[in-house]
């Protein structure tokens, strides 16, 4: 077999796997301009006429799906904003000071991460209701936080780690107070993994279904389990549902096309040393 023809399968095999994963999503963005004849027609209907009529409908004031996206920004800015700053601030720590059983601490932190979401829904839910919690931001904010936190911490111990000691010492020795060199000194020189550790933790937070569906009903709801609530008992409103899902990845897809450059120098910083 000529390398020529080896390339071509290798490319060939890759171009088919990321038309399968994109697929759906194309599925869910054409499905939210088409009829409901189209919608629903075999075979499919792949040229039609588009329509914004779906669109309109979820952003009536009936459906409130306004209201419903707003909750998912309160939820997800409050999630990544708790875990931001409580995750460096322990990063750092870690990073930084030796103390006994640090790398247990660590350990733990992410073998939480190893806990499936369904064996703890039910006691963070009992937890949530003793405390008057539920179907509240908070509710929501507090779960996503507990879940993203150890992420954060793993992944910002990595970028402290990468810096170098001497530009600390070189600024305690001037005068400023460890306090003031990890809010003047650390942080900036770590916006790169501050991004792309905010970016994931909106990202999770945004798309979270579990938590958000059994802690919350109606107040403060988030768009995820609003896009399942096109389903009556006669039929599924397959326009509408496409287009509030289409609504729903449009933020995440935006955010992430704005700070690609960004992502990627975050993603690599520190896998090269020397």
């Amino acid at each position: 077999m000529s390398r020529t023809l080896v390339r071509f399968l290798y490319y060939f095999v890759i171009a088919f796997v990321i038309a399968l994963a994109l697929f759906p999503i194309y599925w869910t963005f054409a499905t939210a301009f088409k009829t409901k004849v189209d919608a629903l027609s075999i075979p499919p209907v792949w040229i039609f006429r588009p329509i914004l009529e779906n669109f309109t409908y979820i952003t009536h004031a009936r459906t409130a799906f306004l209201r419903y996206l707003l909750n998912s920004i309160i939820i997800s800015l409050g999630t990544t904003a708790i875990s931001i700053t409580a995750g460096s601030i322990a990063a750092y720590s870690l990073a930084r000071y030796n103390f006994r059983g640090k790398e247990n601490i660590a350990f733990w932190m992410l073998s939480t991460r190893m806990m499936p979401a369904p064996a703890v829904v039910l006691p963070i839910y009992i937890l949530m209701r003793s405390l008057k919690l539920i179907d509240t931001h908070l509710a929501p904010i507090l779960t996503h936080t507990i879940i993203t936190l150890p992420f954060v911490v793993w992944v910002m111990r990595g970028f402290f780690e990468e810096i170098p000691v001497a530009i600390e010492e070189a600024a305690l020795v001037d005068g400023c107070s460890r306090w003031g060199t990890f809010l003047k000194i650390v942080l900036p020189l770590s916006i790169p993994g501050l991004i792309v550790t905010a970016l994931f933790c909106i990202m999770f937070s945004w798309n979270e279904f579990l938590f958000a569906l059994v802690l919350t009903s109606t107040k403060a709801k988030p768009a995820t389990v609003a896009c399942t609530e096109f389903r009556g008992w006669m039929e599924t409103a397959w326009g509408p549902a496409c287009a509030a899902a289409t609504i729903t990845i449009i933020p995440i897809l935006m955010i992430t096309l704005f700070l690609q450059k960004h992502l990627v120098r975050g993603l690599t910083l520190g896998a090269v040393k020397g």
